[in-house]
Parts: C-alpha cells; structure tokens; sequence
C-alpha cells in the first residue's frame, strides 16, 4: 500500500485552512560541517506543541457520522495523547487515550485537559497498543493509532507538502526528520520524493532506542525488548510499524543515530540560540545536522524538523545538569 501524492496533498490542503503552516526558522551561525545553513521546520509551534496534531486532525476528519457517535480511542507517551485529544474536542467527540505512569507528568495533565478521558498501561509502546485494541473492541471506540496508520501519515506528509512550498526559490539538499514508530518519516519521505525526488530525507534516532537504524540497514523489521534509558521519550517506540517501514525503505535514502550527548545539547542550543522550546525527541534532527556525515555543500540549505516542544523548564534545566556531568566525566 502506498501514500500517493494525491491523497498526501488532500491532506494538505485541509490542514492548511485549519491550522495554518508552521514556520521556518533560521540562526545564522547554525550550519553543517558542509558550511550548508541549517533551517529549522518547527512543528513544535503547531496546536498542541508539535507535528502530531496534523496527522490526528486529518484521520478525525475522515470519520463518519456513526464512527463520530462511538469516539475514539489512541495511545502514545504524550504527543500524539494530545493531539487525538484537541482533535477530538474540536470535533466534538469522545477521546480516551491510553498512557504510561513513565510519561512526564506535564503531557498526562495536558491531555486531560483537552478533555480526554486517560487510561494507564505498562511502559511500553506494546502494552499501550494492546490495551487501546482492547478498550477499541469492548467499546466500539475507532482507534486512531499514532504512527501505523495511512491517515496519519497521510496528514504528517502535509509537512513536506508545506516545506516544500515555503523553500520553492531553494529547495533543501536534505531534510533530517526524528523516528519514533516511523510515521512522521514515513510520511514526510512520501510527499518529498513524489515532488522533489533530488531532495536527500534522512531519519534520525537516539543511539540507545535504534531499532529503526537496525531494521533500515538490516533490510528487515527488528525491535527492542524494552524501551532505553534515551532522554527522548517522545519517540521512544520500541519498533518501526507494520505500514510505515516498507513506505521508509522506498523513500527513505537513510537512517542515522545520535548520542545522548548531543542530544541534550541540540535541545539547550534550540532554547539558547534559537529561543524555540524543544523537547529532546524533536531535537535529535538538529543533532544529526550539526554531525553531518555528508557535507552538503553550502549552496543549498539542509532543513531539520523541530517535531515536539512539550518539555518543562524544569526537565531543560535537569537536561543542562545532566549534560554538565557528562563533560565533568570526560
């Protein structure tokens, strides 16, 4: 099954009328070891603090009038929680949304806060997703999954429909994107090679949660028994989807991790320097850039996305200490 460009632009178009386009920002000093100027695309100044409430606003609009009456029902460790949840209340439907004790207590509150009924399971992105199949069968709930679903990767496609636009005068000669279950790269990847196949896409995750980076270069699906000690919660999925990771070999080009390290330090340089809130999953794209394996030349700007910016002041000043540490240790 494919993401055609049609459905990807449909898709586009929709969200575009309802929650506008997010913003691209530069710091002039920030460019890869190519000296390419590094422009961040960020969703973390989207509704709900990032890029998840366009894949939820568009699968809640695809419903029908009798899937509306029965409401639906998703699982996530924060972000996608609380888009399903505004997506809901916009629409005027019920929401339940399955969670971990795990999860920053900030994402739990703002969920509730949309109105959304929570749930708590293990910690794990499979006991989530069994727990939401569960609650879907015994209640007649639609589930609205957070990465395996076309839908919702049909409205995270709409990014690179919009990058694409906002940089038509110099087109990126990369986009890096962060992985978690594999749907904002599956559907990013999707819209840019269908328009601009030149356009390098390379996904990115922590060292220590890199089943993705495995199953990329493996050539077949692998996942990790449980999740890692990475700061980057938010993308923290145990394995790439069912759906997402044949559309990620087809458009993909690769698949690269990153240290704790820097990715601690790619969240504070966001809040120092480019006065952008965050959180260290959405901030794992601008680590890869600063690392830049390719030296893409200088001509052509390299574009990362900002996925998520739910993190509290206190978690960045914890992140501050922890990465203090680390150098005193060195």
């Amino acid at each position: 099954m494919n993401l055609t460009l049609p459905h990807i632009q449909a898709a586009a178009e929709l969200l575009k009328r309802r929650l506008g386009a997010s913003p691209l920002v530069t710091v002039n000093r920030w460019r890869t070891v190519g000296d390419a100027q590094i422009v961040v695309k960020a969703e973390s100044l989207m509704p709900t603090g990032s890029f998840k409430i366009r894949g939820a606003t568009w699968r809640v609009s695809t419903l029908t009038a009798e899937e509306r009456s029965r409401g639906v029902v998703a699982y996530s460790t924060g972000n996608h929680a609380q888009a399903v949840a505004k997506a809901a209340a916009d629409a005027g439907i019920k929401a339940t949304i399955v969670m971990s004790p795990d999860v920053p207590l900030a994402k739990i509150d703002a969920t509730k806060a949309w109105g959304a009924f929570v749930v708590m399971a293990d910690s794990t992105s499979h006991a989530r997703r069994i727990l939401a199949e569960s609650l879907a069968e015994e209640h007649g709930y639609v589930l609205v999954p957070p990465y395996d679903d076309m839908e919702v990767m049909a409205g995270q496609a709409s990014i690179g429909v919009e990058l694409l636009a906002q940089l038509a005068d110099k087109p990126p000669g990369a986009v890096f994107v962060p992985i978690g279950g594999g749907g904002l790269l599956a559907g990013v990847a999707a819209a840019i090679k269908q328009l601009a196949p030149e356009v390098k896409v390379i996904g990115v995750e922590p060292e220590l949660e890199n089943d993705a980076y495995r199953s990329f270069h493996e050539g077949r699906l692998s996942s990790m028994k449980a999740p890692s000690e990475s700061v980057a919660d938010a993308i923290k999925v145990q394995s790439l989807g069912n759906l997402t990771f044949p559309l990620i070999r087809q458009y993909v080009d690769d698949i690269v991790t990153v240290s704790e390290s820097d990715i601690m330090s790619a969240c504070l340089r966001y809040y120092k320097e480019a006065h952008l809130v965050v959180e260290p999953g959405g901030a794992v794209s601008l680590a890869a850039a600063f690392c830049d394996q390719y030296k893409f030349p200088s001509d052509t700007p390299v574009v990362v996305l900002a996925c998520g910016g739910n993190i509290t002041l206190e978690r960045l000043t914890q992140l501050q200490m922890n990465l203090a540490q680390r150098s005193n240790a060195t």
